[in-house]
């Protein structure tokens, strides 16, 4: 039996798993996320090594993290790992493991899994997104990631909103430097934000899903406007990629109505007025990282 196995590190946890060949999980253990370096290669080590002990030895793996990677020189940057800056962790990792390692980006593992076994599956090309506390997307030609020279493949978030109008609210500063970046205007706290603009009231992303679901007007209308912002940003992505279908994970992916409302509101500023790219919920969830990394190899 054929056993793939994936790392998803994030700042506060190392998750790892082992799939079989049909993608049925065999087994998963995680470990809290060491500050130190050589504490946090020593626990992706034993990570990899539990998840061996409960299924089989493999020769290779693929890591998931959460931030930026550099694939030249096998880097990455993470705030929640600050350890990790400048290190060649894909070559320390591998040397410690006696294994070959690919790493990638969260968001590339997430569409990456989607489009082997889960909403994109079948699709020539997928863009996986997720809406959360930012916005994160990857891109997947024909079940392989293309990341580009720079790592930067799909991060729409850092594009600006187009077609930005006074109703969208105003262009805040983003964590990137600049402003009217589209992670401010559609994450997560950018609902709450336009939530309170609007209604003078406070409320949480899940409070605001449940308001709405009750046919509570003002938070309809709320929603509505999200939905119309969304859409704009979701132009972004079928000009520049044109991907046959959009998978969507994150906190915010099960808002009511979010994948019949945006469709229809994009066609308004999209060079197609009826767009053929799908509009989707993802399938694999919190373990998509995992999934995605142990596909890395192919």
């Amino acid at each position: 039996m054929t056993i793939s196995i994936g790392l998803d590190i994030g700042g506060t946890k190392i998750a790892g798993a082992a799939f079989d060949e049909r993608g049925a999980m065999i087994c998963q253990q995680s470990v809290p996320t060491p500050k130190d370096y050589d504490a946090f290669i020593k626990a992706c080590v034993g990570v990899v090594a539990g998840v061996e002990l409960h299924s089989a030895s493999v020769e290779r793996f693929g890591v998931s993290i959460a931030g930026m990677i550099d694939q030249v020189k096998g880097s990455f940057f993470s705030v929640g790992i600050a350890c990790a800056r400048e290190r060649a962790f894909r070559d320390d990792l591998a040397a410690a493991t006696e294994q070959e390692v690919q790493i990638a980006n969260d968001a590339d593992s997430m569409a990456l899994a989607e489009a082997l076994d889960g909403a994109g599956k079948g699709y020539p090309t997928v863009l996986g997104l997720i809406i959360g506390t930012g916005i994160g997307a990857g891109f997947v030609v024909n079940q392989k990631i293309v990341s580009g020279p720079n790592g930067l493949a799909g991060e729409i978030g850092h594009l600006p909103l187009p077609y930005r109008e006074e109703s969208d609210g105003a262009a805040i500063e983003c964590g990137c430097g600049q402003v009217g970046c589209i992670e401010t205007t559609v994450a997560g706290s950018a609902l709450m934000r336009l939530y309170a603009a609007m209604t003078g009231k406070k409320a949480d992303n899940p409070q605001i899903a449940t308001l709405a679901r009750s046919g509570d007007e003002a938070t309809l209308a709320v929603l509505d406007r999200y939905y119309e912002m969304l859409a704009k940003a979701m132009v972004t992505v079928i000009h520049a990629y044109d991907p046959h279908i959009i998978v969507v994970s994150g906190g915010l992916n099960g808002l009511p109505n979010l994948y019949k409302k945006v469709p229809q509101k994009w066609g308004r500023y999209c060079l197609a007025k009826n767009p053929k790219t799908l509009f989707v919920p993802a399938i694999h969830g919190p373990i998509a990282g995992l999934r995605g990394a142990a596909g890395l190899w192919g």
